[in-house]
């Protein structure tokens, strides 16, 4: 018996294209959690593979500059409201998270496990693969608009970092390395 209403599932956007029978199937693997504010759902520097889906509330992603010292300075990334989700990249990818992502507010969210999520995928089963291209379709939008403010930010306010030859190296080699 699924643990959320398949219209829930139905209005966010990580579930976009789903039919009504991969609406079920999501359904059954999802678990609604609840945080308070300043509660910490993901702590930079350590292993979890959670796919966050926020249905209410605020949450803060913090990225610590020094990520050993929990009380090094921390620069917030962004706000996130609903229906954003978070944790992707450490879902699809087994690393260390990048940041921590705190409760700004109580937060209702829900949660899909990296374990029940495989199983999907070994079953073959549709929706899994449709989440996964929502998630891409997402990180892309995301990096555009960080090719953007970089680009608008050495353009606006340091024009002459763009010409120095390290600057080209680095776009270089990460653009390299991107498909390695």
């Amino acid at each position: 018996m699924p643990t959320i209403d398949i219209a829930a599932i139905r209005k966010l956007p990580i579930f976009r294209n789903l039919n009504d029978t991969e609406c079920r199937q999501v359904a059954e693997i999802v678990k609604p959690l609840q945080f308070q504010a300043g509660d910490t759902i993901m702590k930079q520097a350590e292993n979890s593979r959670n796919l966050w889906i926020l249905t209410s509330g605020v949450c803060e992603v913090n990225k610590r500059v020094n990520p050993d010292k929990p009380d090094s300075d921390a620069v917030i990334l962004a706000l996130l409201e609903p229906p954003s989700y978070f944790g992707e990249m450490s879902f699809f990818n087994p690393a260390p998270h990048s940041a921590d992502v705190r409760a700004r507010t109580e937060v209702h969210l829900l949660r899909i496990t990296y374990g029940d999520y495989e199983e999907l995928i070994n079953e073959g089963v549709w929706a899994a693969y449709k989440v996964a291209y929502n998630v891409i379709q997402g990180l892309a939008d995301r990096m555009r608009r960080m090719d953007d403010w970089v680009t608008e930010l050495l353009h606006q306010d340091h024009p002459e970092v763009a010409q120095v030859p390290e600057w080209k190296l680095f776009r270089e080699q990460m653009l390299s390395r991107w498909n390695s």
